[in-house]
């Protein structure tokens, strides 16, 4: 399940890319991110599109969905229904881990898209704690693997056609159906799968088969 991402993307690819208006908090270079970390994460807030600094995981941090949530079930719990009306967010990355193991051999792969740095969907929540200070947090969210993601996982994340990153980041209530339909799956041709040696660096690719329709 996605047990880590990469941004590898300066802000100014970011502010290029994603029609950024003010960048509060990002570090380049990020090759691995994972959960509990800090990650940088697009809102929309008066009137501005702002890249600001949120924690991989939401409260409380032992829930199944707090850092990857099926978007299938978005709307089963009145309190996603509630967030996902009014405070979703974009997940900038250049590439997520997978791994898979074959008898006793583990094989750990970085997916990218083709296209370069894309977006994730997700939610976002401000979290205050007992000390009085405000922690903002954000999930991930999931939608089912094409063909290249299914043979390490059943889910993979739920990324955004560019066209939709407006309408995913605007606030105000939007039927269930149009949210669904924003976080379909992404076709396998549009994307690599990056063997990796044990060093962490890339090895080799391989391609998805080109006959997979969606």
């Amino acid at each position: 399940m996605c047990q880590a991402i990469s941004i590898a993307a300066a802000s100014s690819e970011l502010t290029e890319r994603f029609a950024l208006d003010n960048v509060l908090f990002h570090t380049a270079g990020r090759y691995e991110i994972f959960p509990t970390e800090s990650i940088s994460a697009i809102i929309h807030h008066k009137n501005e599109r702002i890249l600001d600094e949120f924690r991989w995981g939401m409260v409380p941090y032992w829930a199944k969905d707090s850092v990857r949530m099926d978007s299938l079930k978005l709307f089963d719990k009145p309190i996603y229904e509630r967030i996902a009306a009014k405070q979703r967010c974009v997940i900038p990355c250049t590439g997520f881990y997978v791994t898979r193991t074959e008898g006793k051999v583990t094989e750990r792969f970085k997916i990218t898209m083709r296209s370069g740095t894309f977006a994730i969907a997700g939610l976002y929540d401000v979290f205050r704690q007992a000390s009085g200070d405000e922690m903002r947090t954000c999930t991930m969210l999931m939608t089912k693997s094409n063909g290249l993601i299914a043979p390490f996982q059943q889910q993979m994340p739920a990324i955004l056609e560019p066209e939709d990153i407006d309408d995913w980041l605007t606030r105000g209530a939007r039927s269930p159906f149009e949210l669904k339909n924003m976080l379909r799956m992404m076709e396998s041709v549009r994307m690599l799968a990056i063997p990796l040696t044990p060093s962490g660096e890339a090895d080799l690719e391989f391609e998805a088969p080109r006959t997979e329709m969606v």
